[in-house]
């Protein structure tokens, strides 16, 4: 039975991710007018991405809200079910005439208008089967045979499917899984294997397809490569440099008018700091901070070991997409196809991105809750085994 007295939801995290789904509403409606206004596609209408953004909006809010209603210990049972669904729907998306392909990348499944990206539930999926599996068996997660395998094959299967269209999305995922793994108190060589075998998978999937090769080249030399893939990135940081600490002004940037590929999808970082300079980005960057900080104090506060462990999982997905979204338009890292979450236009993230921070915030709610005869049970195990406690282990 959970027992456990409900508070209110973090402050500073509601806040924050209020801010930033406001934030990126209005930034999508600045960065896409100009597109939007010249393609036949959206007939020519400014607002196009706009209404759309707000829309999903409104259903993001909605589905942030539910979540932090709905206990978050009751996650658990789908812990399953959820994995298998996502391998299935990644699958779908690789199987011809099932599978939709947009701007030459096959991630989404739909019917009619209504688009969906697999790889946005798979990714949650991911986090609660780890979270889920550790708890039920977390006195074996140290074991390299019962314990430590099943979350990695899970972790490999989702990463292999959703990195034959989408690596960016892969390394988050296999990113998030091995911190997770880390926190619930998996041997330090098991990890050094597993990272080690994950760079070499990633190394193979680099290789596999020939424009990620030529993504590095232009990573590498930007202007070397202007006329190929070098043009996103060579304008994505002249649109950084262009606005300088104060910025020039919104509405007033230059790059996103039909000069900066994706200037309102994953390259809208660019923009921000094309229009606010330094002092936007900066801005933007400490919203991150707070996000990432306040879901670690959770799952650092929370005595319920599944909960500790989601809110972990949870931070660092949020977190890592961030980071690599960032990294990626700044030219620390090469190009890769992720959003930055809660500004990017796209519905999929957006709904995906508040489900999380919904889930995030209802752990929040019950810091003293925990399974107290589970936790007495376990507990009593452990130390006839011997087992050490999880790095995040409060039962």
């Amino acid at each position: 039975m959970e027992t456990g007295k409900r508070v209110d939801a973090d402050g500073p995290l509601v806040w924050t991710a209020v801010a930033l789904l406001l934030l990126g509403v209005a930034i999508v409606l600045d960065a896409s007018s100009p597109r939007a206004g010249q393609s036949a596609v959206t007939n020519h209408n400014p607002l196009y991405f706009f209404w759309r953004q707000l829309l999903w909006a409104g259903l993001a809010l909605a589905t942030l809200r539910a979540a932090m209603v709905y206990p978050f210990w009751r996650v658990r049972r789908y812990w399953l079910a959820g994995i298998l669904a996502s391998v299935i729907l990644l699958a779908l998306v690789l199987v011809p005439g099932i599978g939709i392909e947009v701007n030459g990348a096959k991630r989404w499944l739909g019917v009619g208008p209504l688009r969906f990206q697999p790889s946005e539930f798979a990714k949650l999926a991911v986090v609660v089967f780890i979270a889920a599996y550790s708890d039920l068996w977390r006195h074996r997660i140290r074991d390299g045979q019962r314990g430590f395998l099943p979350p990695v094959i899970a972790m490999v299967v989702i990463g292999a499917l959703v990195a034959k269209e989408d690596l960016g999305t892969a390394v988050c995922l296999l990113t998030t899984g091995l911190v997770m793994i880390y926190m619930a108190g998996a041997r330090g060589r098991h990890l050094a294997m597993l990272l080690g075998l994950t760079g070499l998978a990633l190394v193979g999937f680099v290789l596999m397809e020939p424009y990620r090769l030529d993504r590095i080249k232009a990573w590498l030399d930007p202007w070397g490569h202007y006329n190929g893939p070098g043009y996103q990135p060579v304008h994505g940081l002249l649109a950084l440099g262009s606005g300088g600490i104060f910025g020039l002004g919104i509405f007033l940037g230059r790059q996103k008018h039909l000069y900066l590929p994706a200037e309102h999808t994953d390259y809208i970082f660019c923009t921000v700091g094309e229009e606010l300079g330094l002092i936007g980005t900066l801005g933007l960057l400490v919203a991150f901070a707070v996000l990432i900080i306040r879901g670690l104090t959770i799952a650092q506060r929370t005595r319920h070991w599944f909960g500790a462990l989601l809110a972990g999982g949870l931070t660092t997905m949020l977190g890592t997409q961030a980071l690599l979204n960032i990294a990626v338009v700044t030219g620390t890292i090469p190009a890769t196809g992720v959003p930055l979450p809660f500004i990017s236009y796209g519905g999929s993230s957006l709904i995906f991105t508040a489900l999380a921070m919904g889930m995030l915030l209802n752990i929040s709610q019950y810091p003293n809750l925990r399974d107290r005869e589970e936790g007495a049970r376990r507990e009593v195990r452990h130390r006839r085994r011997g087992y050490r406690r999880a790095r995040l282990s409060r039962a």
